[in-house]
């Protein structure tokens, strides 16, 4: 009777002593989450494997989600972890908040739509005021690491597959997206006015950067100007393709990545394909273009300055980065050499 009664008493101590240490551990996450309030501390919090790791292992144990291996994926702005063979889980920071609810509403609003994959969407929720969405992770090769030694023909491939699926994104209905509709006017104003200073900042050359007013004011009413909006990904990159090859050609199969959706003018989708796959070949430019709707008598002078223009006032626009055309800057004396490099018919 003795024995079992210390017996007893030593598991409660136990079970006791492992909360405790649970407990200790959430509240030790809760301060460290609640305590970046900045990009920059946030970027330093992401070097540290340990607690961001503990995040993803709060969210499994949630949702009480079997022990399994977790990979954090390198690139990307939030955190984005591989957990079992079909699962990803997203963690964004507070300041992220945006792209969080655009994530889930346009994952929900796609779901069965469109003639390729998009990630299903299995639980939501936050941590310590931190969104999280645990999604299905899609089988596939990420088209960023085959693109550069993809043939030609397939390239012409892909741009015919990339050129219908915006068109088919963007032919679907927006009700339901008004939470991010970015009201166009406004936010193509606010580009104008943080245009100039946004490509001094990323050091465009400046004999470039002094041009930019005057050539955007040129053509400004293009800009602005929208008869209805669509919804924009803005992010038709290679780094959120997936493919796969059928009968030795590489296919699209799959989209992800939708944080940075909002309702907007059209031709704003364009400019990630074009400055990231196209990179200046007028081929595989004309065959995107067409693919997407455009016949060859609208393929025209003005619509090559329109979309130089939205190139420039891209929220994330860089053309360091952007513009994989070798050597680029070498071969531009002005803003028009560019648009005629990377848009030019």
């Amino acid at each position: 009777m003795q024995n079992t009664e210390s017996k007893n008493i030593k598991v409660n101590l136990l079970g006791k002593v492992k909360g405790k240490g649970k407990m200790d551990q959430s509240l030790s996450l809760k301060n460290h989450l609640l305590s970046i309030r900045s990009f920059e501390e946030y970027e330093i919090l992401k070097q540290n494997p340990d607690i961001i790791n503990t995040i993803a292992k709060e969210i499994i144990e949630r949702h009480q989600l079997p022990a399994a291996p977790l990979n954090l994926f390198s690139e990307g702005t939030n955190l984005v972890f591989a957990y079992e063979k079909h699962t990803v889980i997203k963690i964004f920071p507070p300041f992220h908040l945006d792209q969080f609810k655009s994530e889930i509403l346009v994952l929900n609003h796609l779901q069965g739509k469109l003639s390729i994959k998009t990630p299903t969407v299995k639980y939501e929720g936050e941590i310590f005021s931190w969104p999280y969405i645990v999604m299905s992770q899609l089988d596939g090769t990420l088209l960023e690491t085959l693109w550069d030694k993809m043939s030609h023909e397939n390239k012409m491939a892909i741009m015919r597959e990339l050129g219908s699926l915006i068109r088919e994104v963007h032919s679907l209905p927006i009700i339901g997206l008004e939470d991010i509709d970015c009201h166009w006017d406004d936010f193509i104003k606010q580009q104008l006015r943080l245009c100039q200073e946004q490509h001094r900042s990323t050091g465009l050359p400046n004999l470039l950067v002094e041009e930019i007013p005057a050539y955007l004011n040129s053509i400004k009413e293009n800009l602005i100007k929208i008869e209805k909006p669509v919804l924009l990904t803005g992010e038709y990159t290679p780094m959120n393709f997936i493919v796969k090859q059928r009968d030795g050609f590489w296919h699209i199969d799959a989209l992800i990545d939708f944080g940075d959706s909002m309702l907007g003018l059209s031709e704003y989708d364009l400019l990630g394909p074009g400055a990231f796959l196209i990179q200046g070949d007028k081929l595989l430019l004309r065959e995107f273009l067409t693919s997407y709707g455009y016949t060859p008598n609208t393929l025209t002078p003005a619509l090559s300055h329109q979309l130089a223009g939205l190139m420039l006032l891209h929220q994330y626009s860089n053309l360091n980065v952007q513009v994989r055309i070798k050597d680029w800057k070498s071969k531009v004396k002005n803003l028009k050499e560019l648009e005629t490099l990377v848009w030019g018919f």
